[in-house]
């Protein structure tokens, strides 16, 4: 990649000191990962500033080096006359432009699907992913739960929590591509959105769950929030809208223009595919799919009506896409599902355990729905207050919960730099009697789900919510290595070999 005179416009560059017409053999925005002869973009987060690093990316071989403080770019001009330096009017976006060129615009070989949302991002993406690839069309996923191709999970070290930053975006993009993938499911969030992750992206498909206060420790007001996600559909050739949702539905659908699909679980609401006669079993979920004056009984392994309305989204992507509604209900019948939503591990003591990422209190409330009509002998939920989230949530998670569980744990999921205690104790203040016997408090997820574990016998269901971002707690901008799954099968392990020598 060179970068001429007459792409400075496309890329916003303001001022130049040096020659940046090299050939440039790699983009970085880490320091840490510089090589000679490539191009380092400071790009500013919450916790640094790119500008602080220009040093070691000189040491580094950065033939050249953009960013958008004048002045640290002038000053460090003067000190390596042999390293180009541009100065941009924003650097996140000349760091998705210049990926974009970088990779020669391979996101507009595949199919992009943008899923957007308070609640049930991963879930869709994940169910769009499935869904496709059922029917033929090898499709990856970029979001919460990892890296995925049509092929299966992608060796890739996320540096955000879900959506990645653009240069990693396009990275992916080229890798689905070689692997033969012609779509992507991806999840995008509102902070993505503002921090430009995904600009220049005209998206195939862009799809809304639902709207509820969020992010709000870097929105600060719902309405900037809202404002934030209704920038996906800007740029988006087409629209999947869940218009039950009263956050964000009515908005999209007075400013969208273009080729539109809605969907609900309100049999008698407007909507293009509604849902009725929803009926859960231990295998799945049986319902009838309702579209113009056709009825199709259908079934999925999915639990939870909410999941049933995800299911609904990816089946609007499908047809968006031009597949009849019998082909894709049919490759619904063998959908998968993505770790850490209503996922059901049956095969533990004779207990079910459930381990879902519901993480603010309307997705609390909709799981609870749901896992109070599965057999049990005892409920005992865990919640978590979140150390990097909205601190303002926290309370609200304990008032969903108090007086709906058997017994409740409360712990901290990715404390960042917080003591996990303070997190913890933010989220006690919802209770009406925190003092109560069945309320329980650990200061890791780790000891959390010890503590759950502990307190259950047969018969009885646990739910493990919120959850890891790929495998790992967030403790003081470290990613430290945790598995619930891991904890669980070491604990009743542990308890089968203690019972075989005689000690329990």
């Amino acid at each position: 990649m060179n970068i001429y005179a007459e792409q400075h416009r496309t890329l916003g560059i303001e001022k130049v000191w040096g020659n940046p017409d090299k050939e440039i053999s790699a983009i970085y925005y880490d320091s840490r990962q510089v090589q000679t002869g490539t191009l380092f973009v400071c790009i500013k987060g919450e916790n640094h500033d790119g500008h602080a690093y220009i040093h070691e990316a000189v040491l580094g071989g950065a033939a050249v080096i953009a960013g958008d403080d004048a002045a640290k770019l002038e000053e460090h001009a003067h000190l390596y006359p042999d390293t180009a330096f541009i100065y941009v009017k924003d650097a996140r976006s000349f760091l998705a432009a210049a990926s974009i060129l970088f990779y020669k615009r391979v996101h507009e070989q595949i199919i992009t699907v943008g899923v957007t949302g308070t609640n049930g991002k991963t879930t869709v993406a994940a169910y769009v992913k499935s869904l496709m690839n059922n029917i033929g069309v090898p499709s990856g996923y970029i979001g919460t739960i990892g890296m995925y191709s049509s092929k299966g999970k992608l060796d890739f070290s996320q540096t955000t929590p879900t959506t990645p930053e653009s240069l990693d975006m396009h990275t992916i993009f080229s890798e689905l591509y070689s692997k033969g993938d012609r779509l992507a499911a991806i999840e995008v969030t509102s902070v993505a959105l503002e921090q430009k992750r995904v600009e220049g992206i005209q998206f195939d498909v862009a799809i809304h769950t639902n709207l509820t206060p969020e992010h709000l420790e870097f929105h600060h007001t719902f309405e900037k929030y809202k404002e934030a996600k209704l920038k996906l559909f800007r740029q988006a050739k087409k629209a999947v809208v869940n218009i039950d949702d009263e956050g964000m539905a009515s908005d999209i659908l007075e400013t969208f223009k273009g080729p539109l699909l809605t969907y609900s679980l309100n049999p008698n609401s407007t909507a293009d595919i509604k849902a009725a006669n929803i009926k859960m079993s231990s295998k799945g979920t049986s319902f009838d799919l309702i579209a113009g004056q056709t009825i199709y009984h259908t079934e999925a392994p999915v639990f939870g009506h909410y999941n049933i309305a995800n299911l609904l989204a990816a089946i609007c992507t499908g047809l968006h896409e031009g597949y009849q509604l019998p082909d894709l209900l049919l490759a619904a019948e063998s959908i998968e599902n993505p770790e850490g939503r209503m996922e059901v591990l049956h095969e533990y003591g004779n207990r079910t355990i459930i381990l879902d990422y519901a993480h603010t209190p309307p997705a609390l409330i909709n799981l609870l729905k749901e896992v109070k009509k599965m057999p049990h002998r005892r409920l005992i939920v865990m919640i978590c207050g979140i150390g990097i989230r909205d601190r303002e949530k926290m309370p609200k998670m304990a008032r969903v919960i108090e007086g709906q569980a058997d017994e409740i744990i409360v712990s901290v999921d990715h404390p960042g730099f917080n003591n996990p205690m303070d997190i913890v104790t933010q989220v006690m203040t919802g209770f009406n009697n925190p003092h109560a016997r069945n309320i329980h408090k650990a200061p890791t997820r780790h000891e959390g789900v010890l503590t759950a574990l502990d307190l259950s016998s047969e018969q009885d269901l646990i739910v493990l919510t919120s959850g890891c971002i790929n495998g790992a707690q967030i403790v003081k901008g470290k990613k430290i290595p945790h598995s619930d799954r891991a904890i669980i099968h070491e604990y009743f392990d542990e308890t089968v070999a203690a019972k075989q020598i005689g000690v329990m």
